[in-house]
């Protein structure tokens, strides 16, 4: 088993995550400067948006692509491989288009919903170019993580966030009008993806196995693109079940803390704090996790088509035991320092510190979902794990909608923390059962 080589391909997109990490921060702080606070609530209220619409078209497809590919390329099928990359890159272009048309026609009706102001439809269609653009993008780095080549869609995603910066700092600076600025904002998205395709599209051309005349017929093209598209339905439901969880969440935790006894200044503030201060802290395993799942997929996908379960299994441990050591050594430093991280970090913000403790243990169970999600989908169980986040997502709001009232944000704090408990126990139990089930 090349364990070496499973770990030097997440540790490249960890430390590519990590550049690309720093490089957003960097965004955020031109853009402040650039757009002002009235702009930046602008960008942020589409730039969610824009989120929802690619949760569609990008969670499912290139990951399941990155599987495909991986299992043709294992048994040596180049006729498959190719056709399951032409056929995803077309249909996830289509369904793109598609949406982005949506968005256009229903621009001036979108603006005045979200915006009150239907004169401001010029910023939604700002971002329809953007929904295509970065479909066909994570379409080309799934085939390429299919292919089991991480670092060009790590340097891609670094030149992505670099051409951002650069077109805001070259432009953005001399737009003094802040409301132009925040369109510019938004167009300098697709400019960013454009230049990561225009890499990754190269480095296509220039890659040998890769026939650049490849047709395929019209048969093959269908049944490779349902195919595709079934497998993918249960990851994008996973991932619109996060999205909504966390938009619900944003809505009914500050009006059910009111009800605990605050006014709404004490909690919206008590709400920002855990939002905005504590939960990034508490993301913060899934820098490893999520390059080691990009990596995992495939991986797994290539021994199950040689039916090399025993390499399934000891890849899977590896991986936990992984993820298990990052995400306990967070958690321990979480219990142990939180304090004078969260006073460090946020200007003697003692309530941040309280509530990082209490969530303490949330780190190292969440991290480990990711990662047995993950070896699921790789085994198949795709559907399983869509009906459990689906349920979860419900369980969660209903939950925090009745315990908030009655213990404060310590009711969300105990739902967060039950929750990604149960949901561990769950995908443990389906991947031991599966595990034995290899007989090996």
């Amino acid at each position: 088993m090349k364990i070496p080589n499973l770990l030097i391909s997440t540790m490249i997109l960890f430390f590519s995550n990590f550049i690309v990490r720093i490089l957003g921060f960097l965004y955020k702080i031109i853009l402040t400067r650039t757009v002002g606070e009235y702009g930046l609530g602008i960008y942020h209220i589409l730039f969610n948006i824009l989120m929802i619409c690619l949760a569609l078209t990008t969670t499912g497809i290139p990951t399941t692509l990155s599987m495909l590919v991986a299992k043709n390329k294992t048994l040596k099928d180049k006729h498959k491989t190719n056709v399951v990359f032409i056929s995803a890159l077309y249909s996830s272009f289509f369904i793109s288009f598609f949406l982005s048309f949506i968005i256009y026609i229903t621009s001036k009706d979108l603006a005045k919903l979200f915006l009150s102001d239907s004169d401001l439809s010029l910023y939604f269609i700002a971002i329809c170019p953007s929904i295509v653009i970065i479909t066909l993008s994570n379409v080309l780095r799934g085939y390429y993580y299919g292919l089991k080549d991480v670092l060009k869609p790590a340097i891609s995603q670094i030149l992505e966030q670099s051409s951002r910066i650069i077109f805001i700092i070259l432009i953005g600076f001399y737009i003094k009008n802040n409301i132009f600025g925040c369109y510019i904002a938004l167009i300098a998205i697709s400019v960013g993806e454009i230049i990561s395709i225009f890499y990754l599209m190269f480095s296509l051309y220039k890659y040998k196995n890769f026939d650049k005349n490849y047709s395929i017929n019209i048969k093959d093209f269908f049944y490779s693109s349902v195919e595709t598209i079934k497998m993918s339905i249960p990851l994008t439901c996973s991932r619109i079940s996060n999205i909504l969880f966390h938009s619900i969440s944003s809505l009914i935790i500050p009006k059910r803390l009111i009800l605990s006894g605050l006014n709404y200044k004490e909690a919206v503030s008590i709400y920002g704090v855990i939002n905005g201060m504590v939960m990034p802290l508490i993301y913060l395993p899934f820098m490893l996790s999520s390059a080691l799942v990009v990596n995992l997929i495939p991986n797994l996908s290539s021994e199950i088509a040689l039916k090399n379960y025993k390499k399934v299994k000891l890849k899977s441990f590896y991986s936990l035991f992984l993820t298990f050591l990052v995400g306990f050594s967070l958690s321990l430093i979480f219990y142990l320092f939180s304090d004078e991280i969260c006073m460090f970090l946020f200007d003697n913000n003692t309530l941040s510190g309280k509530y990082l403790k209490s969530l303490f243990i949330v780190p190292l169970f969440l991290s480990l979902n990711q990662t047995l999600s993950s070896i699921l989908h790789s085994i198949g169980k795709e559907v399983f794990c869509g009906v459990v986040s689906f349920f979860t997502m419900i369980t969660q709001i209903i939950s925090i909608y009745i315990l908030t009232p009655i213990l404060g944000i310590y009711g969300y704090i105990y739902t967060l923390t039950f929750i990604s408990i149960t949901t561990f126990i769950i995908y443990l139990f389906s991947f031991i059962k599966n595990m034995k089930s290899y007989n090996i």
